[in-house]
């Protein structure tokens, strides 16, 4: 059984963490999975969005790494070779140059909150949790969810999470900037199809270019900003799905 599911529907390609006996816990394979279906979506042309989501009969979204696994690594130099294969899948899904959205219809825990921030928009259902709880195991984020989750909300507001681990409410979590939309139970995945298919109406190279801008200027300071958007605009302008726009546009009157 395949650890991460893809689901085909053309623009959108849903990843879906499939380990029900494990909570949706994640281990190497994992990751090696989820990167070597990044590189195969290289190939899809109609692809505009990745939907990642956890097997609903495991009861969360992720809940983190698979200690089962994980607790024969023991030394500073596997866990940094462990959290590098967590990059290495998030990194592969991000060049595709488009939207990466989590639908979480289910708890998420530790490492499965560092997932669900990686992606560019997080839609919860409504009963959904986060539950930062790498403290309570005497360890820091370490894929990345410390750096992402500051893009997000206050500094006070990560302190609070990571450091009490408290659990955050789905409508909580939306408030601090952390989750982008809450919806009733049952239907995230629909909502992030909807989302990804509100993007496919636009022209396809101006949304990659512009995904790219938006993650890339996220930690820049103002001026390197600027002379990156500099050059995604010049280069997304001239394309043809820019220039035809624009004539349709005219064309309108």
């Amino acid at each position: 059984m395949s650890n991460v599911e893809r689901l085909d529907e053309g623009a959108v390609q849903i990843l879906r963490i499939n380990r029900p006996d494990r909570k949706n816990a994640v281990d190497p394979e994992t990751f090696a999975e989820l990167r070597a279906h990044a590189d195969a979506l290289r190939s899809v042309p109609s692809l505009r969005g990745v939907v990642i989501t956890g097997e609903p009969s495991g009861g969360v979204f992720v809940s983190g790494g698979d200690l089962k696994v994980l607790k024969d690594v023991r030394t500073a130099r596997g866990a940094r070779d462990l959290a590098r294969k967590a990059h290495a899948a998030f990194d592969a899904l991000r060049e595709l140059g488009v939207p990466i959205v989590a639908a979480v219809a289910g708890d998420a825990f530790g490492g499965g909150c560092e997932l669900a921030a990686a992606c560019d928009y997080r839609v919860a259902e409504a009963q959904v949790r986060f539950h930062w709880v790498q403290a309570r195991f005497g360890v820091t984020t370490g894929w990345g969810g410390a750096a992402n989750l500051l893009d997000l909300v206050s500094r006070g507001t990560a302190m609070r999470w990571l450091l009490t681990t408290d659990p955050v409410g789905a409508e909580e979590a939306r408030a601090e900037g952390f989750v982008d939309a809450v919806v009733e139970q049952g239907v995230a995945v629909e909502h992030a199809r909807d989302f990804i298919g509100r993007v496919a109406r636009q022209p396809k190279a101006g949304t990659r270019r512009m995904v790219f801008l938006l993650r890339e200027t996220a930690r820049l300071d103002a001026r390197r900003a600027r002379t990156l958007e500099l050059d995604h605009f010049g280069r997304s302008w001239a394309t043809t799905d820019h220039h035809d726009a624009v004539a349709r546009f005219l064309r309108k009157g």
